[in-house]
């Protein structure tokens, strides 16, 4: 029998879109292989997307076979299920609208945390100005929950992975790595450490770049991804798509200043690197329109730029200019470990 991990995620994605051959959707506006798909529809965007959370590989809502403590609450869990939905949209440059959601709840899930994942969607979708308009609900084995979410773009354009041009810069925004180093944290027992509360908020409860993402639209910027797997293998996905290479400069990681001083600074690198379901939005573009999307209220860092050299690749320098190697390559569901969360 064919290992699914031999393919790793994104591998398998492509595999899939082949074999459907001329049933998968190939000529409407962003085909398959993007945060999102877009199509024209009556003269408007239509931007679709779908993710799922699965209780033991992206959190825990009790104590691990090994031991490991619970690393959500299961009203946490039903913001998470809706905010990285969110994230797709936002890192088109859309609107979100309405979201369909099928969950299967686990043998273990009683009327109480029912509620508390209903709660969780319900903030989530507040904060972000979804509308859940359906779905379904059935009975398994571990929890799954299932979201499609439906939004909109004005006008004609989106952003997207395949747009980045040589020259152009590499910015982030917020302080990527500060979820998985919320999880570390939570990991280690240590999360309710004086200065943890900001990163273990950040691994719980995300916010969605949905202002930020239009925002690099309407300053003519075309080329985003939102920061959910790892940044250097996000940004790999744009070098990959443009036929580019990529350099970040890793001294200029905006890290999250409690990550360093609890975990130390190489730690917190590594995290901000290789660390996933971080949900900041990475962009390309010209520098002076980079710069002005920053505010007070979420920072956008120049970390980098686009070259000629690797293309497909994206790889991080360190102080000495050598390459930076994070101990984690970013997230991939069939290539890493089963009981793990990220």
């Amino acid at each position: 029998m064919a290992d699914l991990g031999a393919l790793g995620e994104f591998g398998l994605i492509e595999r899939i879109v082949a074999r459907l051959g001329e049933a998968a959707a190939r000529d409407i506006l962003v085909p398959p292989g993007d945060d999102a798909a877009a199509w024209r529809h009556r003269g408007a965007v239509t931007v679709v997307t779908t993710d799922a959370l699965v209780e033991g590989v992206h959190w825990r809502s009790r104590t691990g076979a090994r031991g490991e403590p619970p690393t959500m609450t299961w009203a946490d869990a039903g913001w998470r299920a809706i905010a990285s939905n969110v994230s797709d949209i936002a890192a088109m440059g859309a609107s979100p609208d309405f979201a369909v959601v099928s969950a299967v709840l686990g043998e273990h899930v009683d009327l109480e945390a029912l509620d508390g994942l209903v709660e969780g969607m319900a903030a989530a979708c507040l904060a972000h100005g979804v509308r859940i308009a359906g779905g379904d609900v059935d009975r398994g084995t571990e929890t799954v929950l299932a979201v499609t979410l439906i939004g909109h773009a004005e006008g004609g354009t989106l952003l997207r992975r395949d747009t980045a041009r040589l020259d152009d810069f590499i910015a982030v925004s917020g302080h990527p790595g500060s979820s998985a180093a919320g999880l570390a944290l939570i990991e280690a027992g240590r999360g309710a450490e004086a200065g943890a509360h900001d990163l273990v908020a950040a691994h719980r409860r995300p916010r969605a770049r949905v202002e930020l993402g239009r925002a690099a639209l309407d300053a003519s910027l075309r080329c985003g991804i939102d920061v959910s797997d790892g940044l250097l293998q996000d940004l790999g996905h744009i070098a990959e798509r443009s036929h580019i290479g990529i350099e970040i400069d890793a001294e200029r990681l905006p890290l999250y200043p409690a990550a360093v001083a609890l975990l130390g600074r190489e730690r917190a690198v590594d995290l901000a690197l290789g660390g996933g379901e971080a949900y900041e939005l990475a962009l390309a573009g010209p520098e002076e329109r980079l710069r002005a999307l920053s505010t007070a209220a979420l920072p956008v860092t120049l970390i980098g730029r686009v070259v000629a050299a690797h293309p497909g690749e994206a790889w991080a320098l360190d102080a000495y200019g050598r390459r930076y190697e994070p101990r984690s390559a970013g997230w991939d569901h069939f290539a890493s470990p089963g009981d793990a969360t990220g």
